[in-house]
């Protein structure tokens, strides 16, 4: 049977969930640029008129597998990224360290492992000296996929988090479900036709008893333009309109609303995305 390329655990049900939050800004102005030169170095720029943020980031490749990604925000946090790649066939390594205004200095280490029918990553972080340390693991075949995730806190070992995942992937389609700390549960659908996407989202709060439901779909009438929406078990309903103005400009406007509440205004928003 032909090998499937398996996500990391973080990744699971993406497409579920990029169809519930990618291009809904309730930001009044929203901008992000992406760009490569000609020596092969990334520039990412990102803005939201939300609490006026901003980051932009910088990477660049000295040497075959090895990567430098350089990000400052605005609350003049410095975070480095080192990435070394390739080394051993599917294995990779990141050093990420940062430093914000106020001196206070963090470190990272990542590793992980990408084959036929298996993803691991494991994630240390020292932001203490109690490293919290979070490993995963995806394996599959055949479209059908089960993993895991841990976190342990290791002052005292104490174990903060677990989920456990099965999902299936077939053609347009996508099931994952995840159960948390053997209490919450929740199952993200994805489906696919011609020019319309679909996605669901049902969950279980075993601490607090509730279920929540959420639906959202995206037609797509031309390879230019699409139009989404989506609304939730609390009558949350959010629209948006993308475009693109010219070619490699993505033009988005929104709007969210809750149907419950007629007096609460609606939130409106507008993200323009430029990348060559």
């Amino acid at each position: 049977c032909a090998a499937m390329a398996l996500s990391s655990f973080g990744d699971l049900g993406k497409a579920a969930k990029d169809i519930f939050t990618k291009h809904f800004k309730t930001s009044f102005c929203n901008f992000n640029y992406k760009s490569k030169t000609e020596n092969d170095v990334d520039v990412h720029i990102e803005c939201s008129g939300r609490d006026f943020q901003a980051a932009g980031d910088v990477t660049f490749k000295p040497a075959d597998g090895i990567s430098v990604k350089t990000k400052i925000d605005n609350a003049m946090k410095l975070t480095s990224d080192v990435e070394i790649s390739e080394k051993i066939k599917g294995v990779k390594h990141n050093i990420v360290c940062s430093i914000d205004k106020a001196g206070e200095k963090n470190l990272k280490l990542k590793s992980s492992l990408k084959q036929d029918h298996v993803n691991a990553d494991l994630e240390v972080d020292f932001a203490s000296k109690f490293p919290q340390t979070v490993g995963s693991f995806v394996v599959g075949d055949k479209g059908y996929m089960a993993g895991a995730q841990l976190s342990v806190d290791t002052n005292g070992f104490e174990i903060k988090k677990y989920v456990y995942s099965l999902g299936y992937i077939g053609k347009g389609f996508q099931l994952h479900g995840f159960l948390t700390n053997h209490r919450d549960i929740e199952i993200k659908l994805f489906q696919s036709h011609t020019d319309v996407d679909c996605g669901f989202n049902i969950g279980y709060d075993g601490v607090a008893k509730t279920t929540s439901f959420g639906a959202a779909v995206m037609y797509k009438p031309n390879k230019d333009a699409f139009l989404k929406a989506r609304v939730n078990e609390r009558g949350v309903l959010a629209l948006a309109y993308g475009i693109k103005v010219v070619p490699g400009a993505l033009l988005t406007v929104s709007a969210e609303t809750d149907t419950t509440a007629y007096s609460k205004a609606a939130e409106y928003g507008m993200c323009l995305e430029i990348e060559n």
